[in-house]
């Protein structure tokens, strides 16, 4: 028989009431995110910006400045240093699109031959129905992709720049009013779910915080080794080919080798020295060799405790969601969430709810 009086009865039956409307709310919020994916990269990115940018925020406040100050500081002299790295890194940026774009051809042409060589080789695959047709199913996958690619590219700009222009507005507003934003939050909470919900945003934020800062200080270091490496053997595209390899080391485990394809594959185009080739995948093997062996030990083992089925899992399903943006952020969203349910768990197991 229930004992408990009446009305603490209907108070908690009310704050259960309030955390589930705020707990539909914000899954709501998340599928429509999902459904407007430029608007949740823009999303995605002010939250990396967030992290990012919100102990620089804090310093400058233990200093004396006022918040909104702070903020106001940091993004002039970010957008100062963006400006002028871009001033200085357009010129070569654009040499190297347009180099591209004008040796295409030859790249077209080179990975056609491997393909009929290949197909020459393994003729007795393909018998009289052609089912073994690499050349032309080959060519014909190239062009379509390259074609379409170039001509995608002022819709990808335009979409980047709305991107990119909508992701710090939105991380100043989480800056400036974030400390509101998560007292409204907590308003939601009951009161016996309190301190298990304002320690489980401390540790949310921790962990995915220090997660990504630590993954895009990891990536950017495999770009420099990267970069250097390909400047010392002399190689085309080495900025360009630097910076792709540092963007898709972000993605765990299938990453590193996306990053090193396209440049093995310019090297065998080209019909570079035995040498040349080697030079290559030694590159990219030292950057990664320094990723594992030091990078991720030091900076990323101690925040991300998965096992690597799960990883694989967990990746997989982000890619269905959201692409290659879904595998960047799958861990964290993971972590955060396991997290979670283990602060609800244990909240229901400690007051027997």
């Amino acid at each position: 028989m229930n004992t408990q009086p009446t009305w603490k009865r209907q108070l908690r039956r009310e704050n259960w009431i309030r955390l589930g409307a705020f707990a539909a709310s914000f899954i709501l919020f998340v599928v429509l995110l999902l459904k407007i994916q430029n608007l949740m990269t823009s999303v995605v990115l002010a939250v990396v910006l967030v992290y990012l940018l919100g102990p620089m925020v804090q310093m400058a406040e233990h200093k004396g400045l006022q918040r909104i100050t702070a903020i106001s500081v940091i993004y002039l002299v970010l957008t100062a240093l963006l400006a002028l790295l871009g001033a200085s890194g357009y010129p070569l940026v654009a040499s190297q699109y347009e180099l591209l774009r004008d040796e295409l051809p030859k790249y077209i042409n080179g990975m056609t031959d491997f393909f009929t060589q290949l197909e020459s080789r393994f003729y007795f695959l393909s018998g009289d129905a052609g089912f073994f047709d690499l050349s032309d199913r080959a060519e014909e996958l190239i062009i379509t992709f390259t074609s379409s690619f170039f001509e995608d590219i002022p819709n990808l700009l335009s979409r980047s720049l709305t991107t990119l222009f909508l992701a710090p507005f939105f991380a100043f507003f989480l800056l400036k009013d974030g400390r509101t934003l998560k007292r409204a939050v907590i308003s939601f909470v009951p009161n016996q779910l309190f301190e298990t919900v304002h320690n489980l945003q401390f540790q949310v934020n921790r962990q995915v915080g220090g997660f990504v800062r630590a993954r895009l200080l990891e990536a950017l270091i495999v770009g420099l080794v990267t970069l250097t490496g390909l400047l010392i053997i002399d190689f085309r595209y080495a900025p360009l080919l630097a910076a792709f390899a540092a963007v898709t080391n972000l993605i765990p485990y299938v990453g590193p080798i996306i990053g090193a394809v396209p440049a093995l594959a310019i090297a065998l185009i080209n019909g570079s020295s035995g040498l040349e080739i080697t030079a290559v995948a030694v590159v990219y093997l030292i950057a990664q060799l320094l990723d594992a062996l030091i990078l991720i030990p030091i900076m990323v083992a101690k925040l991300v405790n998965m096992h690597p089925v799960t990883v694989v899992v967990v990746l997989i399903a982000g890619a269905q969601l959201m692409g290659v943006l879904g595998m960047i952020i799958s861990i964290p969203v993971y972590n955060a969430g396991k997290l979670t349910v283990s602060a609800i768990y244990q909240h229901l197991v400690d007051f027997r709810v």
